[in-house]
């Protein structure tokens, strides 16, 4: 099968969860001999020099970028709210990035178009006046949803109106998109119950986020009372949930446990959150080796409240044997069992007590990691999940 990935930005290295989302399915789509070749924005935010990739990527991927300022302009945005339209959306609308897909597509055939989120739709009519292939949406999240929730969280009430804007245009756009694809490839059970709530009627198939277990060692439990978090914090619902546990969390129980702490890392760290750091709380802008920064801690905490589809960096912790507490929004996607191979809370009261619970028996810590480890192992296949998503492209009928 000859796949054509559309991507929002360049997928290696695979650090953060969207860059590993489509990594790990190009990993997968190949290890089972599917060929492919990628198109992709490469953005301002994660400007890459494709020369210098990994050779065997390149070769795996025959990548080729088309440069995009996805910078969010002031202007651009205040004039864009009398127009009508996602701004989300046409931000992502190039005509360089088009003339670079009509050149590929002329020039090969591709069995699948595959469209790396909903920012990749606005080229649908291109891909179907220059290809007979199947054209399949990969929905990430359920977009506007992650808008939708951070507004419900939000106390300022004119912040919270713009982001209900927002979430309102980028939900009439997903609504218009969802059938005029020929299907859907979702990360998780609960997307795929949204998006027929939105309306989809087209086939649509569950394939979440896998790993290759060879890549991620059992980690063994550490000695101290070390908690951690690692994820992007340019994306609202990672800032959203570390402020609030810094906020409503952290002080009540770090004065309740004194010898316990907290780190946490993710690039482009909002200045502000330095403002946190003290000699219980680190805090960085970027991790060399996430095999050795979640080696330290004892306890991965993933306080989400906003957000959609599955937690990447959830799944790696899993994968490594790690604990993780988090919210019954932060485990959407990944079948545990709270208490045996996560923990999950939803409260400051329910974070404090499960964390100092746990953190005074690391047996069942380390057995929940066991759990957790084991639950990647035969739920998360990488190579099963890409084997199960072809069979799926091979069967569906072109609209």
């Amino acid at each position: 099968m000859n796949i054509l990935q559309l991507c929002v930005k360049v997928p290696y290295p695979p650090h953060d969860g969207g860059s590993i989302a489509m990594y790990n399915i190009q990993k997968a789509v190949t290890e089972n001999d599917a060929t492919l070749k990628v198109l992709t924005f490469n953005t301002i935010k994660q400007l890459v020099d494709l020369n210098t990739l990994d050779e065997e990527y390149i070769k795996m991927t025959k990548i080729e970028g088309v440069f995009l300022d996805n910078r969010i302009k002031p202007f651009a945005a205040i004039f864009n709210l009398f127009t009508g339209e996602s701004y989300h959306i046409i931000r992502f609308i190039r005509r360089d990035f088009e003339e670079k897909l009509i050149e590929i597509l002329e020039r090969n055939e591709f069995d699948v178009v595959q469209l790396e989120s909903l920012y990749m739709v606005p080229y649908l009519e291109t891909i179907r006046r220059y290809s007979e292939g199947k054209v399949i949406l990969r929905t990430h999240n359920i977009e506007h949803l992650i808008w939708q929730r951070l507004a419900g969280i939000t106390a300022n009430p004119i912040r919270r109106w713009y982001l209900n804007l927002l979430a309102d245009r980028l939900r009439h756009y997903e609504m218009w998109a969802l059938n005029r694809v020929d299907g859907i490839a979702a990360l998780t059970k609960e997307d795929e119950a949204q998006l027929r709530t939105l309306g989809a009627d087209v086939p649509i198939h569950v394939a979440p986020i896998g790993v290759d277990l060879k890549n991620y060692p059992s980690l063994p439990m550490p000695e101290g009372n070390l908690l951690f978090h690692l994820g992007a914090m340019d994306w609202l619902p990672n800032q959203e949930g570390i402020k609030w546990f810094l906020e409503e969390v952290w002080p009540k129980l770090s004065a309740d446990m004194p010898d316990v702490r907290f780190k946490f890392a993710g690039k482009r760290m909002p200045p502000g959150f330095f403002n946190f750091k003290s000699d219980r709380v680190d805090i960085s802008d970027k991790v060399d080796s996430i095999e050795e920064y979640f080696a330290d801690g004892k306890l991965m905490v993933v306080p989400l409240f906003s957000g959609s589809g599955m937690r990447v960096k959830i799944i790696e912790g899993m994968a490594f044997g790690k604990a993780i507490i988090t919210t019954s929004i932060g485990l959407e996607g990944i079948p545990a069992v709270d208490g045996k191979e996560v923990l999950i809370a939803n409260s400051p009261e329910e974070f404090i007590a499960k964390i100092r619970i746990a953190l005074n028996d690391p047996e069942s810590l380390k057995m929940i990691g066991e759990n957790a480890r084991k639950l990647v192992e035969t739920r998360f296949n990488n190579r099963k999940i890409g084997a199960e998503l072809l069979s799926f492209y091979e069967n569906l009928e072109k609209e």
